[in-house]
């Protein structure tokens, strides 16, 4: 079954085309890895899919549903958190709120079928031991895992990541990654994950989207990951390279082995 159609979809901000004419699919199951310089319509794609931003054109489906009709299947990490780190939440009752919004509950205390779904989410992520932790004592890393169980909570069809490995120190990067592989495959969920740093996710992506406001490729990883073609946007020095039997990508001053930005 298709996951996500769009056909001639072009995005816009008022006056100003934030994506134009883009055209792919993606079927369910699969994991798609958004690759494209800052400002290249990444975010505002993924709003788009989430229902959030809703001043497009052309055709649109989520599962065979307008976004706004499908938001029940889909869950969404944007790149910032937007919690308040001054109210007292623990890594449990962080995770709890995905279950509790996708449900419509307004609750002062937390339903305990919830917080044993909360409990579980963290134990897939590896935390259920900093359960009642408070949230904003957590190492980034940790953040990022206990928002992972958040948006697994409620048991999506589509999940939506932007930039999950972003602002993490190589060893939580490590971790993150281990956590998005684990979802590859272990559950049924399509996944599209906006990065400026594809290496780390090779091993999951299905597909790939070299996007620049209008697609430039969209493909497997041996189809895009091309010089000729990455060279496209990145520049003349980006260059494709094989290990083994995977594909990595140098593009700018990202470094192959750790994928460090100096």
């Amino acid at each position: 079954m298709e996951a996500v159609k769009a056909e001639s979809v072009s995005i816009y901000y008022d006056s100003y085309t934030a994506v134009e004419n883009l055209t792919f699919k993606l079927e369910e199951g699969e994991t798609l890895l958004l690759l494209g310089p800052n400002g290249a319509g990444k975010t505002t794609l993924l709003r788009t899919l989430a229902g959030f931003h809703r001043d497009y054109k052309g055709k649109l489906l989520i599962f065979g549903k307008h976004p706004l009709e499908a938001r029940d299947l889909i869950s969404y990490v944007p790149q910032s958190h937007y919690l308040n780190e001054r109210v007292p939440l623990t890594a449990l009752e962080v995770v709890a709120m995905g279950g509790i919004y996708k449900r419509g509950f307004v609750h002062f205390k937390i339903p305990k079928k919830i917080l044993k779904s909360a409990e579980e989410a963290l134990e897939f992520v590896g935390l259920r031991h900093i359960k009642n932790k408070l949230f904003k004592e957590l190492s980034g890393g940790q953040k990022q895992r206990v928002l992972l169980a958040r948006a697994l909570i409620s048991n999506p069809k589509l999940l939506l990541l932007d930039e999950p490995l972003s602002v993490l120190d190589p060893s939580a990067r490590v971790e993150v990654a281990n956590v998005l592989g684990k979802i590859k495959k272990e559950k049924d969920i399509t996944m599209i994950i906006t990065t400026h740093d594809i290496n780390p996710l090779t091993e999951i992506g299905d597909k790939i989207m070299l996007l620049n406001r209008q697609l430039v490729a969209f493909g497997t990883p041996e189809e895009v990951l091309r010089d000729e073609v990455i060279s496209r946007v990145y520049g003349p020095l980006s260059k494709a390279v094989r290990i083994g039997n995977r594909l990595y990508c140098i593009i700018g001053d990202v470094h192959i082995h750790r994928g460090e930005r100096r």
